[in-house]
């Protein structure tokens, strides 16, 4: 019986699963990575009795076969991604190899050919390479959109569905790997009685509100970056910015949404003045939890103090939309 186990993982899968006539799905990748890469020793010992004798394990025996629950929900996408990296680089050599012996075959004949054949065998052989850039180019074309989906992946996890923002588990990470560019504050922005507002209209005018502000903040903060940490709470990280300059343009864009009038358009009411508080922290080589606290303790003081505040260290600035 063969040992897929000795090769490296991803061409290991890959031969596994054309040596059983297994279709490259993501299911049928992450059973061939739990079967070769995996810790289940159980697993391995049914498949082995399944495939002794060099049978080939058909797509029911596969679904039988695999334990549930053992793949990570992100993984197999991964692993999907990875197979068809690998299927477009298994093409490309294939490609290569089959041209390249063309090619040296043709060169072989044409020395022993009559003159009459040197036209036909050189238009064959331009031919042939013709395909051959076609082939190329789709492979390529294959390879960047593959390009696309991990990138897409890797922030599928870290995004807001409601405001497009990144979301709080988005921030903590990029808050966590300390790559900011000091000095950097960080704010924490709350809509100030988002519940009335839903209570009074609805949970959907609420939502249209949370998107407003966000796309607000987007304007006002541009060049920084603009998170939505929970609720009617945002994060703004803004990065080679003191303190005082932070607490400017926290201040002027709390202003802008304060200055805005909105209605509801279902029914034109107004929507009154809408505040927000803040809460501005300098980093100061901060770890990612305790910055949070900071900013949500100035956010907390900021909503004691009466709301529609900017609670910075130190100092409280009260925010007015008709300067």
């Amino acid at each position: 019986m063969v040992d897929w186990r000795k090769g490296q993982h991803g061409t290991s899968v890959l031969a596994f699963l054309n040596h059983h006539r297994l279709a490259h799905t993501p299911e049928h990748y992450a059973f061939a990575h739990e079967y070769l890469n995996g810790a289940d020793g159980e697993l391995r010992e049914r498949v082995d009795g399944a495939v002794d004798g060099g049978v080939r394990l058909t797509e029911d025996q596969v679904q039988k076969l695999m334990p549930v629950g053992t793949a990570h929900p992100i993984a197999p996408q991964l692993d999907h991604l990875t197979l068809r990296v690998l299927d477009v680089v298994g093409d490309a050599m294939s490609m290569s190899t089959d041209l390249n012996r063309e090619l040296v075959m043709a060169s072989a004949t044409l020395l022993e050919a009559p003159t009459s054949e040197v036209g036909r065998m050189i238009s064959a052989m331009m031919q042939r390479a013709e395909q051959a850039e076609a082939s190329f180019a789709e492979a390529g074309q294959r390879a960047r959109a593959i390009r696309t989906e991990l990138a897409a992946l890797q922030t599928s996890g870290q995004r807001d569905p409601l405001t497009g923002l990144m979301n709080a588990a988005g921030l903590q990470t990029m808050l966590a790997a300390d790559t900011a560019r000091e000095p950097a504050c960080l704010s924490l922005v709350d809509i100030d009685r988002l519940r009335a507002v839903n209570e009074s209209h609805s949970p959907a005018v609420g939502d249209r509100l949370l998107t407003v502000v966000a796309r607000t903040l987007a304007e006002q903060c541009s060049g920084h970056l603009l998170a939505r940490w929970e609720g009617g709470t945002f994060a703004i990280l803004m990065e080679g910015t003191d303190l005082k300059t932070a607490a400017d343009i926290v201040s002027d864009a709390c202003a802008a949404i304060g200055a805005r009038e909105m209605k509801v358009r279902e029914n034109d009411q107004p929507l009154g003045r809408i505040m927000l508080s803040a809460g501005v922290v300098a980093m100061r080589s901060r770890s990612a939890g305790e910055l949070l606290e900071a900013a949500q303790t100035q956010l907390h003081r900021a909503k004691q103090h009466g709301r529609d505040q900017v609670a910075v260290e130190g100092i409280v600035i009260g925010v007015s939309a008709t300067d």
